[in-house]
Protein backbone atom coordinates (compact mmCIF):
# COMPACT_ATOMS: atom_id res chain seq x y z
CA UNK A 1 0.00 0.00 0.00
CA UNK A 2 1.06 3.95 -0.94
CA UNK A 3 2.06 6.02 1.68
CA UNK A 4 0.27 9.26 2.12
CA UNK A 5 3.54 10.78 1.54
CA UNK A 6 4.54 8.92 -1.62
CA UNK A 7 0.74 9.55 -3.08
CA UNK A 8 1.78 13.38 -2.27
CA UNK A 9 5.06 13.23 -4.23
CA UNK A 10 3.26 11.23 -7.29
CA UNK A 11 0.81 14.08 -7.65
CA UNK A 12 3.45 16.85 -6.98
CA UNK A 13 5.18 15.28 -9.88
CA UNK A 14 2.13 15.21 -12.00
CA UNK A 15 1.51 18.45 -11.53
CA UNK A 16 5.20 20.27 -11.79
CA UNK A 17 5.21 17.80 -15.54
CA UNK A 18 1.87 19.65 -16.45
CA UNK A 19 2.80 23.02 -15.64
CA UNK A 20 6.19 22.68 -16.99
CA UNK A 21 4.45 22.24 -20.48
CA UNK A 22 2.35 24.51 -21.38
CA UNK A 23 0.79 23.83 -24.73
CA UNK A 24 -2.42 21.84 -22.75
CA UNK A 25 -2.87 25.02 -20.86
CA UNK A 26 -2.72 27.41 -23.73
CA UNK A 27 -5.15 25.21 -25.89
CA UNK A 28 -7.35 25.30 -22.68
CA UNK A 29 -7.30 28.87 -22.34
CA UNK A 30 -7.88 29.01 -26.06
CA UNK A 31 -10.58 26.96 -26.09
CA UNK A 32 -12.42 28.58 -23.76
CA UNK A 33 -11.90 31.92 -24.96
CA UNK A 34 -13.29 30.75 -28.21
CA UNK A 35 -16.18 29.16 -26.46
CA UNK A 36 -17.01 32.84 -24.22
CA UNK A 37 -16.90 34.95 -27.29
CA UNK A 38 -19.27 32.45 -29.04
CA UNK A 39 -21.72 32.60 -26.26
CA UNK A 40 -21.34 36.84 -25.86
CA UNK A 41 -21.58 37.10 -29.67
CA UNK A 42 -25.12 34.47 -29.39
CA UNK A 43 -26.63 36.35 -26.87
CA UNK A 44 -26.43 39.32 -29.36
CA UNK A 45 -28.26 37.07 -32.07
CA UNK A 46 -31.46 36.55 -33.29
CA UNK A 47 -33.21 33.17 -33.91
CA UNK A 48 -36.96 33.00 -35.59
CA UNK A 49 -38.99 29.69 -34.79
CA UNK A 50 -41.70 28.72 -36.99
CA UNK A 51 -44.07 26.42 -35.71
CA UNK A 52 -47.61 25.68 -36.19
CA UNK A 53 -49.82 24.25 -33.74
CA UNK A 54 -53.26 22.20 -34.21
CA UNK A 55 -55.81 22.70 -32.10
CA UNK A 56 -59.07 21.42 -32.08
CA UNK A 57 -61.61 23.94 -30.44
CA UNK A 58 -60.19 26.74 -32.59
CA UNK A 59 -62.89 28.41 -35.05
CA UNK A 60 -63.01 27.64 -38.57
CA UNK A 61 -62.83 31.12 -39.40
CA UNK A 62 -59.67 31.50 -37.26
CA UNK A 63 -57.45 28.82 -39.02
CA UNK A 64 -54.21 30.06 -39.79
CA UNK A 65 -54.15 32.83 -37.08
CA UNK A 66 -50.63 34.10 -37.02
CA UNK A 67 -48.98 35.04 -33.47
CA UNK A 68 -45.46 35.97 -32.50
CA UNK A 69 -44.60 35.43 -28.83
CA UNK A 70 -41.97 37.20 -27.33
CA UNK A 71 -40.77 37.06 -23.68
CA UNK A 72 -37.94 37.96 -21.59
CA UNK A 73 -36.87 40.59 -22.78
CA UNK A 74 -34.61 41.86 -19.97
CA UNK A 75 -33.88 45.08 -20.49
CA UNK A 76 -30.85 45.82 -18.59
CA UNK A 77 -27.17 46.58 -18.80
CA UNK A 78 -26.99 43.23 -20.18
CA UNK A 79 -29.86 42.87 -22.61
CA UNK A 80 -29.14 46.56 -24.46
CA UNK A 81 -32.50 48.55 -26.00
CA UNK A 82 -30.75 47.99 -29.91
CA UNK A 83 -31.14 44.14 -29.84
CA UNK A 84 -34.83 44.47 -28.52
CA UNK A 85 -35.65 47.28 -31.10
CA UNK A 86 -33.81 44.93 -33.65
CA UNK A 87 -36.53 42.16 -32.57
CA UNK A 88 -39.75 44.30 -33.15
CA UNK A 89 -38.09 45.42 -36.48
CA UNK A 90 -37.74 42.18 -37.85
CA UNK A 91 -41.08 41.19 -35.94
CA UNK A 92 -43.05 43.12 -37.85
CA UNK A 93 -41.77 42.50 -40.76
CA UNK A 94 -43.51 39.29 -40.48
CA UNK A 95 -46.59 40.82 -40.61
CA UNK A 96 -47.91 38.32 -37.51
CA UNK A 97 -52.41 38.86 -37.14
CA UNK A 98 -50.93 39.49 -33.15
CA UNK A 99 -48.18 39.69 -30.79
CA UNK A 100 -48.14 38.27 -27.15
CA UNK A 101 -46.09 39.03 -24.63
CA UNK A 102 -44.91 36.99 -21.94
CA UNK A 103 -43.44 38.92 -19.10
CA UNK A 104 -40.28 39.88 -17.70
CA UNK A 105 -39.41 42.82 -19.66
CA UNK A 106 -36.57 44.15 -17.05
CA UNK A 107 -34.69 42.56 -14.71
CA UNK A 108 -34.07 44.79 -11.58
CA UNK A 109 -33.77 48.80 -12.18
CA UNK A 110 -37.29 51.11 -12.82
CA UNK A 111 -35.49 53.42 -14.96
CA UNK A 112 -35.42 50.45 -17.91
CA UNK A 113 -39.60 50.23 -18.23
CA UNK A 114 -40.04 53.18 -19.86
CA UNK A 115 -38.11 52.73 -22.65
CA UNK A 116 -38.46 49.14 -23.32
CA UNK A 117 -41.96 50.16 -22.98
CA UNK A 118 -41.40 52.33 -25.88
CA UNK A 119 -39.74 50.05 -28.31
CA UNK A 120 -42.52 47.54 -27.60
CA UNK A 121 -45.07 49.50 -28.14
CA UNK A 122 -43.47 49.73 -31.77
CA UNK A 123 -45.35 46.12 -32.34
CA UNK A 124 -48.18 46.74 -35.09
CA UNK A 125 -50.75 44.21 -36.08
CA UNK A 126 -54.50 43.74 -36.84
CA UNK A 127 -55.70 43.11 -33.44
CA UNK A 128 -52.74 44.40 -31.19
CA UNK A 129 -50.99 43.69 -28.40
CA UNK A 130 -51.35 41.38 -25.51
CA UNK A 131 -48.96 40.86 -22.53
CA UNK A 132 -48.95 39.47 -18.83
CA UNK A 133 -46.51 40.24 -15.99
CA UNK A 134 -43.29 37.99 -14.84
CA UNK A 135 -41.47 38.09 -11.46
CA UNK A 136 -38.65 40.54 -12.71
CA UNK A 137 -41.68 42.53 -13.33
CA UNK A 138 -42.76 42.04 -9.94
CA UNK A 139 -39.40 42.12 -8.01
CA UNK A 140 -38.50 45.82 -10.34
CA UNK A 141 -42.34 47.54 -10.20
CA UNK A 142 -45.19 45.62 -11.58
CA UNK A 143 -47.72 48.58 -11.21
CA UNK A 144 -45.40 51.28 -13.55
CA UNK A 145 -44.84 48.39 -16.01
CA UNK A 146 -48.44 47.83 -16.05
CA UNK A 147 -49.06 51.67 -16.49
CA UNK A 148 -46.14 52.39 -19.41
CA UNK A 149 -47.54 48.83 -21.32
CA UNK A 150 -50.85 50.37 -21.35
CA UNK A 151 -49.61 53.99 -22.23
CA UNK A 152 -48.71 52.01 -25.48
CA UNK A 153 -51.68 50.27 -26.22
CA UNK A 154 -50.33 46.97 -25.11
CA UNK A 155 -53.34 45.25 -23.48
CA UNK A 156 -51.91 43.39 -20.32
CA UNK A 157 -53.81 40.98 -18.37
CA UNK A 158 -53.61 40.26 -15.10
CA UNK A 159 -55.52 37.32 -13.87
CA UNK A 160 -58.44 38.00 -16.52
CA UNK A 161 -59.57 37.10 -19.60
CA UNK A 162 -62.05 38.34 -22.36
CA UNK A 163 -63.98 36.64 -25.32
CA UNK A 164 -61.31 37.83 -28.21
CA UNK A 165 -63.58 38.02 -31.45
CA UNK A 166 -62.58 38.40 -34.61
CA UNK A 167 -63.43 37.57 -38.53
CA UNK A 168 -67.00 36.25 -37.33
CA UNK A 169 -65.52 33.99 -34.93
CA UNK A 170 -64.03 33.69 -31.11
CA UNK A 171 -61.91 32.26 -28.50
CA UNK A 172 -61.33 33.23 -25.12
CA UNK A 173 -57.63 35.27 -24.26
CA UNK A 174 -56.59 35.07 -20.78
CA UNK A 175 -53.17 36.24 -18.89
CA UNK A 176 -52.31 35.23 -15.06
CA UNK A 177 -50.10 36.83 -12.64
CA UNK A 178 -46.50 35.32 -12.08
CA UNK A 179 -46.57 32.01 -10.43
CA UNK A 180 -42.99 32.48 -8.62
CA UNK A 181 -44.58 35.68 -6.35
CA UNK A 182 -47.51 33.56 -6.05
CA UNK A 183 -50.26 36.08 -7.71
CA UNK A 184 -51.71 33.38 -10.22
CA UNK A 185 -55.18 32.82 -10.30
CA UNK A 186 -56.41 30.95 -12.93
CA UNK A 187 -60.05 30.11 -12.12
CA UNK A 188 -60.64 34.55 -12.16
CA UNK A 189 -58.35 34.58 -15.89
CA UNK A 190 -61.24 31.67 -16.87
CA UNK A 191 -64.06 33.52 -15.19
CA UNK A 192 -66.79 34.43 -17.93
CA UNK A 193 -65.34 31.55 -20.10
CA UNK A 194 -67.74 29.02 -21.89
CA UNK A 195 -66.92 25.38 -21.08
CA UNK A 196 -66.88 24.54 -25.00
CA UNK A 197 -64.70 27.10 -26.06
CA UNK A 198 -60.94 27.63 -27.35
CA UNK A 199 -58.97 29.09 -24.36
CA UNK A 200 -55.34 30.46 -25.18
CA UNK A 201 -53.24 31.71 -21.53
CA UNK A 202 -50.91 33.68 -21.45
CA UNK A 203 -48.50 32.63 -18.64
CA UNK A 204 -45.12 33.84 -17.97
CA UNK A 205 -43.90 30.52 -15.50
CA UNK A 206 -44.93 27.06 -17.78
CA UNK A 207 -45.11 25.53 -14.10
CA UNK A 208 -49.38 26.85 -14.28
CA UNK A 209 -49.17 24.30 -17.12
CA UNK A 210 -50.62 21.32 -15.01
CA UNK A 211 -53.23 23.35 -13.70
CA UNK A 212 -54.33 24.74 -17.20
CA UNK A 213 -54.23 20.98 -18.56
CA UNK A 214 -57.20 20.29 -15.53
CA UNK A 215 -59.55 23.07 -16.39
CA UNK A 216 -59.03 22.62 -20.05
CA UNK A 217 -57.18 25.33 -21.51
CA UNK A 218 -56.14 24.64 -25.29
CA UNK A 219 -52.68 26.95 -25.41
CA UNK A 220 -50.79 27.83 -22.51
CA UNK A 221 -47.55 30.34 -24.00
CA UNK A 222 -44.92 31.17 -21.57
CA UNK A 223 -41.46 32.13 -21.26
CA UNK A 224 -39.42 32.51 -17.78
CA UNK A 225 -36.86 29.80 -18.84
CA UNK A 226 -34.81 31.30 -21.06
CA UNK A 227 -34.56 27.27 -22.56
CA UNK A 228 -31.84 27.10 -20.34
CA UNK A 229 -30.07 30.15 -21.53
CA UNK A 230 -26.67 27.60 -21.36
CA UNK A 231 -26.72 24.32 -22.88
CA UNK A 232 -23.80 22.03 -22.29
CA UNK A 233 -22.80 19.02 -23.98
CA UNK A 234 -20.06 16.93 -24.76
CA UNK A 235 -19.89 13.34 -26.71
CA UNK A 236 -23.58 13.53 -27.28
CA UNK A 237 -23.64 13.23 -23.21
CA UNK A 238 -25.76 16.19 -21.34
CA UNK A 239 -23.14 18.22 -18.83
CA UNK A 240 -26.11 20.24 -17.69
CA UNK A 241 -29.94 18.88 -17.51
CA UNK A 242 -32.16 20.70 -18.73
CA UNK A 243 -36.04 21.49 -17.33
CA UNK A 244 -38.29 18.72 -18.23
CA UNK A 245 -40.34 21.70 -20.41
CA UNK A 246 -37.86 24.39 -20.74
CA UNK A 247 -38.82 25.32 -24.38
CA UNK A 248 -40.74 24.74 -27.46
CA UNK A 249 -43.74 23.06 -27.61
CA UNK A 250 -45.39 20.17 -25.69
CA UNK A 251 -48.73 18.40 -25.42
CA UNK A 252 -51.10 16.68 -22.67
CA UNK A 253 -54.31 15.61 -22.82
CA UNK A 254 -55.93 18.33 -25.05
CA UNK A 255 -53.64 21.14 -23.56
CA UNK A 256 -50.54 22.00 -25.37
CA UNK A 257 -48.01 24.63 -24.24
CA UNK A 258 -45.45 26.74 -26.24
CA UNK A 259 -42.40 28.05 -24.30
CA UNK A 260 -39.80 30.59 -26.11
CA UNK A 261 -36.27 30.98 -25.24
CA UNK A 262 -36.92 34.37 -24.89
CA UNK A 263 -35.09 37.90 -26.35
CA UNK A 264 -32.75 38.51 -23.45
CA UNK A 265 -30.45 37.29 -20.77
CA UNK A 266 -30.35 37.36 -16.62
CA UNK A 267 -27.33 36.60 -14.22
CA UNK A 268 -24.54 36.79 -17.03
CA UNK A 269 -25.20 38.46 -21.05
CA UNK A 270 -24.40 35.26 -22.46
CA UNK A 271 -26.27 32.46 -23.85
CA UNK A 272 -24.73 29.04 -25.74
CA UNK A 273 -26.29 26.23 -27.89
CA UNK A 274 -29.37 28.16 -27.16
CA UNK A 275 -30.26 31.55 -29.21
CA UNK A 276 -32.75 34.42 -28.26
CA UNK A 277 -35.86 33.36 -29.91
CA UNK A 278 -38.99 35.07 -32.19
CA UNK A 279 -41.77 32.55 -31.98
CA UNK A 280 -44.01 32.53 -35.25
CA UNK A 281 -46.74 30.62 -34.21
CA UNK A 282 -49.27 29.43 -36.93
CA UNK A 283 -52.74 28.01 -34.98
CA UNK A 284 -54.08 25.86 -37.46
CA UNK A 285 -58.18 24.17 -36.92
CA UNK A 286 -57.54 20.71 -36.64
CA UNK A 287 -61.27 20.48 -38.53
Amino acid sequence: MKTAAAKKARFSERFNTLAGSDTPLRALAGNLSKVAKYAIDEAGSLSLERVTIDLERLPKKLDGLKIIHLSDTHHSPFTGLEHIARAVKVANRLRPDMFILTGDYVSHETRFIGPVAEVLGELKSEFGTFACLGNHDHWTDADLVTRRFRDQNITVLINEGFRFEARGASFWLAGVDDHMVGKTDLPSALRGSFPDEMKLLLAHNPLIFRQAVRVGVDLTLSGHTHGGQIKIRGDEKRLIRRRKLSSGLHQRKNSQIYITRGIGTVVLPVRYQCPPEISFLELRSAD
